[in-house]
Order: structure tokens, then sequence, then C-alpha cells
């Protein structure tokens, strides 16, 4: 199926004609009262999903607003800003958003953090996207305290490891699978899994990822875990000198890092041994790096046309992943 919003749409007039209904018993069912017999409800739910029946953005319009504008929650200043994947997502929701003539929001956690009810700062946004580095409570809080939808893109805070709302998240466990099946098939022999952050969800996701995927292909005695620091000169000089080690960095960054490390040394990737990233970092694809990256334009479209399924009570809950493919370069 499309997208909700490239289908043709109906109002509540015509969702009451098709049903042959009063416009105020309509309204009632789609809000979900009980004043409605629950048949009713789910007898007008379907008919305004298949329909495609979308709510007045002006019934919605926010105090001291006339405008439709969806929020992007962001941490610290939009530090997550210096991350391109972020960035591409950004980039990918303005361009959705100016289509549909809607507004996009950049909010700074920081400016909803004490949203309490009635004393609330005006929220100029219909629903909520939150960046998955914004704290799980803070998240709650926001869609709670202004009665808005919200979704979690990239979940990755610790907060979010048992969280239960609205997710879209990446599937970093399938692409570390496929980056150590196309290390396995480029001859690696040994792994050397570096988890570059350690309070990262996305980071422990694709650790299970590969050590799931390596103990399928080869010997487990075959996986080491280690941090960025501890593959010193004596260590990476030994993994070369092997001539079949593989070495899978937990993000771009760090591999990047470990990149010019082995410039230093003389050691050449794939020549000495093969390495590769994950995030698809600009940077790292002027290199040639070898890596794993999601679909951005596919997150800020599922995004929206999830959290409009949420507005128009067509959806109840978001829960979806991403796929993540592999970029392969020259150093593999």
């Amino acid at each position: 199926m499309g997208p909700l919003e490239k289908r043709p749409r109906v109002t509540i007039t015509d969702l009451a004609e098709i049903l042959g209904m009063d416009k105020s018993s309509v309204s009632l069912a789609l809000r979900d009262s009980p004043k409605v017999s629950l048949a009713t409800r789910a007898r007008v739910r379907q008919a305004a999903a298949e329909h495609n029946y979308i709510p007045n953005w002006a019934a919605k319009r926010l105090a001291g607003s006339s405008g439709h504008a969806v929020g992007l929650v962001m941490p610290s200043a939009f530090g997550c800003l210096t991350d391109p994947p972020v960035v591409r997502t950004a980039q990918a929701l303005a361009r959705l958003a100016a289509n549909r003539q809607l507004t996009l929001n950049l909010m700074a956690q920081e400016q909803l953090a004490d949203s309490n009810g009635e004393n609330s700062l005006p929220l100029h946004a219909d629903g909520l996207l939150v960046w998955g580095d914004v704290p799980a409570p803070a998240a709650v809080r926001f869609s709670s305290a202004y009665a808005r939808p919200s979704i979690v893109l990239d979940p990755h805070h610790p907060s979010y490891a048992k969280y239960k709302g609205n997710t879209i998240a990446i599937d970093n466990r399938g692409g570390a699978s496929s980056l150590v099946r196309h290390l396995h098939e480029r001859g690696a022999k040994t792994l050397t899994f570096v988890q570059v952050e350690d309070d990262h969800l996305s980071h422990v996701q694709r650790w299970k990822g590969c050590r799931e995927t390596w103990q399928e292909l080869a010997s487990a005695e075959t996986l080491t875990k280690v941090s960025l620091e501890e593959l010193d000169d004596t260590r990476l000089r030994e993994l070369a000198e092997r001539g079949d080690a593989g070495i899978f960095c937990s993000n771009d960054r760090g591999a990047m890092q470990l990149w010019h490390h082995l410039r230093e040394l003389g050691i050449s990737a794939p020549g000495d041994l093969r390495l590769v990233g994950f995030d698809g970092d600009e940077y790292g694809e002027l290199v040639g790096l070898t890596t794993a990256v999601f679909d951005s334009e596919l997150m800020a479209e599922t995004a929206f046309t999830r959290l409009i399924g949420l507005l128009s009570n067509q959806l109840t809950s978001v829960n979806e992943s991403i796929p993540v493919t592999v970029r392969t370069g020259t150093t593999s």
C-alpha cells in the first residue's frame, strides 16, 4: 500500500454519507467514545482506513498558531546533527514536510523539559517525531503533556531498552549480520569487533548481530570484542601479520580513526586486513570504507505516514524497522 497521504482523501462528511450515519456519531466513533458501540466504532474505523480519512488539520490547530506542523525533537541544542545519518534523515523530513505543505519544527529537548500540562509552553506541532538519543522518560512526558502522538526514530538511548511506545528503528542486527557475511566471503578467518560506544543500544545490537552470524560461519574462538583504545600498535601489527583478519567497527567514526592509525603503521586495508564500519559516513565513502547504510528517505517517509495514521486514528501503535544495506568499498 502506498503512503496514506498520496491516496484520495475523504472528509468526515464523506464518511458519514458512505456509512449512512450522522456526522456527530462518526466523530464520536473516530475518537473512540464509549457513547458509540464497539461494533460501530470498528465499522467507522474500517471505513476511515479504507477511504483514507485524514482529520481536518485546522481542527487540530495549536494555541497561537494556525499552521500545520510536525515537531522533530532533538537533545542538547541539536548536537546529534553532527552525525551524517541524522542529518540525512532531517533533510528528508524537511523535503517531505514541504511537499505536504507542513512545517517541520526542530525542537531542543530542553525547550520542552518543564512540560507539565496547563503550565506547558505552547507547542507548535500536531505530532512529534523524537530522535532516539532523547531519553525515553522525556519522550513520554512530551507526548502526554501536550496530548500529541509521538514516534521515536532510531531509539538508541539506554533508557529505550524496554520501551513499549511507538518506534521506528534501524535494523542494526541485520546490517551487522550482512557485514559479517561480507567479511567472511572476502576471506576473513578471524574477526575483531570494535564497540566504539558502550552506552548506545544500536552498537549493542550490532555486536549481537555480529556475534550470532560469525558463530554460524566460524568458530567462536576466532571472534574478539575490544574497545578502540585496546587496538594499539602491537595488536594491529599482529592482526596484519595474520593476513586473514577482519575488523568490524561499530560505527564509521571509529572505523575512520582506525583507518588513519593503520596508515600511520603502514598497514593496508584490504591488503593486510579487512576493515568495515557502520552508518554510511560521507567521509568514509571518500576513502572507500565498506559500511552499512540505512535508507533515510524511507525512514522519513515511514515516519510521516505512520504519524498521520496515528493522528487520524487509523493506527494505534507503531513498531517498525528500516532495512540496512552494505555499501561495498575498497577496505574489505
